[in-house]
């Protein structure tokens, strides 16, 4: 199962899913990928699933509450989010981590430098380079044990660092060094660490 979810807007660039898969389709490769949202691309979605003859492999799940869209997340194979330089942060790449899954995420995407470690517990893409999505999907899909792998080191990325928990220590930290006149503890990583600025192209 190869999982999308969100708004069915032009800045997330859902039809990249369905070029992608398209080209799964044409090596044999057994898949089912699942769209959860709406918006409005949905009927030019609808339009491209039969276009390019994907009715039996793609399925439109519309809005669901957060708990199921979460169970559909623990049970995906890979997750993919396709988003343009237009999505701010992108939360549903932390919650899709936070759910065990293996993540093929744009570079574009305000979340993905700061959560993603390409080739580590997830795999990034150029924004906009279908091939190298599908590229990325079909080696999660054809590896298992590289699914596996990625998707328990993404959890422990959300577990461990990026998390509401921590985000909140860390800025009560933060704001009680400022309020005191004091220098700031910065972490490596994670909420409150110091996040360097990014050229469009910094993903090569």
């Amino acid at each position: 199962e190869i999982l999308w979810c969100g708004r069915f807007l032009p800045l997330k660039h859902p039809d990249d899913a369905l070029s992608a898969v398209e080209k799964l389709k044409s090596d044999g490769i057994p898949f089912t990928l699942k769209f959860i949202g709406s918006g409005e691309k949905e009927e030019e979605l609808r339009l491209l699933v039969k276009e390019k003859g994907l009715e039996n492999h793609v399925v439109f799940l519309g809005n669901m509450h957060p708990e199921e869209v979460r169970t559909e997340m623990e049970k995906a194979s890979v997750f993919i989010m396709t988003s343009d330089f237009h999505e701010g942060w992108g939360a549903v790449l932390n919650e899709a981590m936070n759910s065990g899954c293996s993540v093929v995420a744009s570079h574009a995407a305000g979340s993905t430098p700061f959560l993603v470690k390409d080739g580590e517990n997830g795999f990034i893409y150029k924004s906009g380079n279908v091939n190298s999505l599908y590229e990325k999907i079909k080696k999660l899909l054809l590896s298992p044990e590289l699914s596996e792998e990625f998707g328990e080191k993404a959890y422990k990325t959300i577990a461990e660092n990026w998390n509401a928990d921590i985000a909140a220590q860390r800025l009560i930290k933060l704001s009680e060094a400022l309020i005191a006149g004091k220098n700031p503890e910065l972490y490596s990583d994670g909420p409150c660490s110091k996040a360097e600025i990014l050229k469009n192209n910094w993903y090569k």
